[in-house]
């Protein structure tokens, strides 16, 4: 088989870039190992800022965004025993939206299905070959037979354990941090625990309570790293809820957990995104802690301005604009990572010096709150880049 682009992974970035290359007419074929079922229920992400939902749009897949999604203004915080609020539209004029990662899959997976394009599903052994080639190959296995892609460019979207980052580790520099906590993860049948995400900084950890749907609610709450999940009885769990968001949310009813996991959060960066004609987008090439929910856009993002530098190829024959892909893109993740490192750090038990440290993210809360100027940029940071500065 030969096409233009040869894209590994079928997550956010992969099928992102996937349908804007159709768009502009360019050939794509996407390979993915699990099965398109896996694919359209993973419960992921769920929170994405404007820029993204405008990049929907134009890519001709926002429209369930418009009608499904939960549009928020405001966020709850949760510390020294009060409920405070940053209105970041009305500081910027921007919203967040609240629309499940697998529903923008689902969106994306039955837009290229109508438009006839190429994807393999449950792939295996596949292994990347001649990128330092003007035709790179990709090799992997479908339905028991080997099969052969050749392309111009190989673009890995398939995650920081695929095979697309670790053909090419040894001409990455690699930036890593493994933080000390984990998040126990929950999704539970339940209408949200509050009209507004709320982030709860309490003596003993973390709760985020956010949701996936009006009657699907996505709740964190710091944990250990060696927890096992099984051991977080029902009854212990909406206890320690209650108890960290010290009656700052509404009574609510508990809810049926669908799911429990957890959740260690971890920061890592590679530089560059790109070697020879291989390049990474999405959790291959960057994963920021999840904490301002940021992961999702930058995947996207990666994908819009992978592009638009493959458009400026193939269209007027310049290759300046892939040849500064991770120029562009590092720019705002280290922008995102900055930003969501310090949301952990304000948000989480420390367990060195606790009581000191903990007095130090309320006063830093506190600032971002009550100051004007920094109430401003920290909901700047929050909903992200604005739309009209993203788009190719």
């Amino acid at each position: 088989m030969k096409t233009k682009v040869g894209i590994i992974g079928a997550g956010p970035a992969g099928l992102m870039l996937g349908q804007l290359l159709s768009m502009m007419k360019i050939e794509n074929v996407v390979l993915e190992k699990q099965s398109q079922s896996y694919t359209e229920k993973r419960v992921r992400a769920g929170q994405i800022g404007e820029a993204t939902v405008r990049l929907l749009t134009d890519a001709g897949v926002g429209s369930r965004v418009f009608a499904e999604g939960i549009i928020h203004t405001r966020a709850k915080f949760q510390y020294d025993d009060e409920a405070r609020y940053l209105d970041f539209h009305a500081l910027t004029g921007q919203t967040v939206t609240i629309y499940s990662q697998q529903e923008i899959l689902k969106d994306l997976i039955n837009a290229r299905h109508k438009a006839g394009e190429i994807s393999f599903y449950e792939v295996s052994d596949i292994e990347i070959h001649g990128i330092n080639s003007n035709s790179p190959q990709i090799t992997f296995c479908h339905n028991n037979q080997r099969r052969i892609l050749e392309c111009d460019f190989v673009v890995g979207c398939d995650g920081f354990h695929g095979v697309s980052r670790a053909h090419i580790s040894n001409a990455l520099t690699h930036f890593e941090h493994e933080y000390p906590f984990a998040w126990l993860a929950l999704l539970a049948q339940m209408p949200p625990v509050s009209a507004d995400v709320i982030f709860a900084n309490h003596e003993s950890g973390l709760a985020l309570c956010t949701m996936r749907s009006p009657s699907i609610s996505r709740i964190y709450l710091q944990s250990g790293v060696d927890e096992d999940p099984r051991e977080w009885s029902n009854e212990k769990t909406w206890d320690l809820l209650r108890r960290r968001l010290q009656g700052g949310a509404a009574s609510f009813e508990n809810g049926i957990f669908i799911e429990k996991t957890i959740v260690r959060l971890r920061a890592y960066v590679s530089e560059p995104m790109q070697h020879g004609r291989l390049f990474l987008a999405g959790d291959a090439a960057h994963i920021v802690p999840p904490s301002a929910a940021k992961g999702l856009n930058l995947a996207l993002a990666d994908a819009r301005t992978l592009a638009r530098g493959f458009d400026s190829y193939y269209s007027r024959k310049q290759e300046d604009l892939l040849t500064a892909y991770s120029t562009c893109a590092l720019e705002q993740i280290w922008r995102d990572m900055h930003f969501s490192d310090w949301m952990v750090r304000v948000l989480h038990r420390s367990e060195c010096n606790p009581r000191f440290n903990h007095r130090l993210q309320i006063s830093d809360l506190h600032s971002a709150m009550t100051s004007e100027h920094a109430a401003r940029h920290f909901a700047r940071s929050y909903v992200g880049p604005a739309p009209s500065s993203l788009w190719i």
